[in-house]
């Protein structure tokens, strides 16, 4: 084991997809690990408890590749889980149809990098902590010389 807690993975162009399931069929490890990263954003030291979170009622999935080995790993990151909520305000019944669009077609086609951890309980198993994307298109930074001093 080499002790890597935090990554990063790029994923192969074009070889992503978006998949979602209810909560409740989430895989007993993802289920498990969702729970425990809902009880650490609710905990506080310094201040009064914090009103529960709701509970999912979806799991949101990458499927890809990265340098051609496939890959499945759920979205822990509370970005995807709050933007749910959010269009289900807005959208109503058409609020997956949006979210599919944004996470699927729109986020993967910005450069998207996968924020990749682990936790304590699981220090084998990385979880998609967070979603990186930047409008650089990074064959542009490959041909970037290098400084001279």
């Amino acid at each position: 084991m080499n002790n890597r807690s935090l990554g990063m993975i790029r994923p192969d162009s074009g070889i992503l997809k978006l998949l979602v399931k209810p909560a409740k069929d989430a895989d007993a490890d993802d289920r498990q690990i969702a729970d425990q990263v809902l009880q650490m954003q609710q905990s506080s030291f310094l201040e009064d408890p914090l009103t529960p979170l709701e509970k999912p009622e979806f799991a949101f999935v990458y499927r890809y590749t990265s340098a051609k080995h496939p890959h499945n790993h759920q979205i822990h990151d509370w970005e995807v889980q709050e933007a749910y909520r959010q269009y289900k305000r807005s959208y109503g019944d058409a609020a997956l149809d949006h979210l599919k669009r944004m996470y699927g077609e729109t986020i993967p086609a910005g450069n998207l990098h996968l924020i990749m951890g682990t936790m304590a309980a699981h220090p084998r198993t990385f979880i998609i902590i967070g979603l990186l994307r930047s409008t650089l298109d990074p064959d542009e930074l490959s041909r970037q010389g290098t400084l001279q001093f």
